[in-house]
């Protein structure tokens, strides 16, 4: 009994030593496992420290928010952002600088030097490269050539870079709803040192357009040896354009992996009114409120894009418009923004994304170059839903809102104030020709009198006119 007694002891002895042997076991199980999560974005993230971010974030490049928004990068490639400004070459140039590459004018008479003469741009190619032949900053005839374009859609303007970095517009451009050669601030209306010549220093494209032309830019003047070092990150209207530099969104997605949505700037989660100023930034006429440095050099006093402003900032406080307000006519392109903040759709809140795709998926397939969510009025009725076949909307059944409401009056644009303009200013301005409307785009023939279209409008309001309730008390018709 007493041999079975110690046998029964030391068995349980070793059960409890088999079970501080399991438990111990298990105990650096979980220690391996917990070693295991540390090789992943823990350990990453406690190997980097203490998230430490750039005080001023700096541009990476639309190719590096590829990696993780390859989607979002898919769809803005479809855009014409995209292709605001590009290399030139065979698959960009839309200029013929081959068969009808030449542009001829009459040199304007105020000009000191060639005043009424005719003379002669001339476009041409030359092992892989593009040139323009045309009179240059020393009245010479010389070959520029061309470093890029802008613009691959309705028009195509060229650059070209001079030995000291200072880049310019070439004097003419390429019209292609015509497939013809314009005048482009050359010698038909300006001269050498007038102020306004192609090749004049206040025409200096890094302070008149390259703002809105590229993203990242760094204008990098050197005054010692007055001369530019010009870069940016990306040709055209990047993603950084719009949300804003990302070095440090970069940071946080790769290093920290925390703090993603803080250091980046998304549109959409903007109050309205910032949002549309993510557009108006470039789609804008005005000034900026910073001035250009070293005017002594000849540059223009102000940049014409608002140098230092960022997606998300005010607008406001950057770039002064008051020196170019908005007349509802486009004279100008760009000038876009300035009419919306004149209109109602701005008083009701309703801005440039609310009509406007940005890089949605299959925005390449829109039936429109405006990128609209929808076409035409199709957009227009899917909130105007109570709007009624009454007057001049009774007559169009058919017709178009954008024709009336945003028609293209002086410039190439649509006229964003959304105001229908009456054929009566065209009358009291002395004719179409002195003020478009929005009747005479379909309804104009040179034999008709503008007084018709008056008094046909004029009419068709008339016979949907509600009688005043003095008319309905008196028992008397109108």
């Amino acid at each position: 009994m007493r041999g079975f007694l110690i046998r029964l002891s030391v068995m349980g002895l070793l059960a409890l030593f088999a079970i501080a042997v399991l438990t111990a076991c298990a105990a650096q199980e979980d220690a391996g496992h917990g070693a295991k999560e540390e090789t992943g974005h823990g350990a990453k993230a406690a190997a980097a420290g203490p998230a430490k971010f750039d005080a001023d974030p700096e541009y990476v490049g639309s190719a590096k928010c590829k990696d993780c928004h390859w989607r979002e990068h898919d769809t803005w490639k479809h855009t014409l952002h995209s292709k605001m400004m590009q290399e030139a070459n065979d698959f960009t140039v839309i200029g013929d600088f081959d068969k009808n590459n030449s542009y001829s004018y009459k040199v304007n008479s105020n000009s000191p030097k060639l005043a009424g003469l005719t003379m002669l741009t001339r476009m041409f190619r030359k092992d892989g490269k593009y040139y323009i032949n045309t009179i240059g900053p020393d009245w010479l005839d010389r070959d520029y050539e061309v470093t890029a374009v802008l613009g691959i859609n309705r028009k195509q303007n060229y650059l070209t870079r001079m030995n000291n970095g200072d880049i310019y517009l070439l004097p003419v451009k390429w019209d292609a709803t015509t497939n013809e050669w314009n005048d482009y601030y050359g010698l038909e209306d300006h001269f050498p040192g007038e102020g306004n010549y192609w090749s004049d220093r206040t025409r200096l494209w890094q302070f008149k357009c390259a703002g809105c032309h590229v993203t990242g830019l760094e204008v990098n003047y050197e005054q010692t040896t007055d001369s530019f070092d010009t870069t940016w990150k990306d040709m055209g209207v990047g993603c950084e354009s719009c949300h804003g530099p990302g070095s440090n969104h970069l940071k946080a997605a790769k290093i920290y992996f925390e703090k993603e949505q803080e250091t980046i700037i998304n549109p959409s989660k903007l109050p309205w009114r910032l949002r549309a100023m993510v557009c108006g930034q470039c789609h804008k006429k005005g000034v900026s409120f910073a001035d250009v440095p070293h005017e002594d050099k000849g540059f223009p006093v102000k940049y014409s894009y608002p140098e230092g402003y960022k997606p998300g900032m005010a607008l406001n406080l950057y770039y002064d418009s008051s020196l170019k307000p908005a007349v509802g006519d486009e004279a100008e392109h760009h000038q876009q923004y300035n009419e919306w903040t004149k209109s109602e759709h701005a008083g009701a809140g309703i801005m440039c994304t609310t009509c406007h795709n940005v890089h949605q998926a299959g925005i390449h397939k829109q039936p429109n170059k405006a990128q609209t969510t929808k076409a035409a009025g199709t957009l227009c009725i899917s909130c105007h839903q109570t709007q009624k076949r009454r007057a001049a909307h009774r007559i169009h059944t058919y017709g178009s809102c954008i024709a009336c409401h945003m028609p293209k009056l002086v410039g190439p644009e649509h006229s964003h104030t959304f105001k229908f303009v009456s054929p009566e200013l065209s009358l009291r301005a002395g004719g179409v020709k002195y003020k478009q409307n929005s009747c005479s785009g379909c309804h104009y023939h040179k034999k008709t009198p503008l007084i018709n279209l008056v008094e046909f409008l004029d009419a068709a309001k008339k016979k949907d006119m509600p009688k005043p309730f003095s008319a309905h008390r008196s028992g008397r018709g109108l």
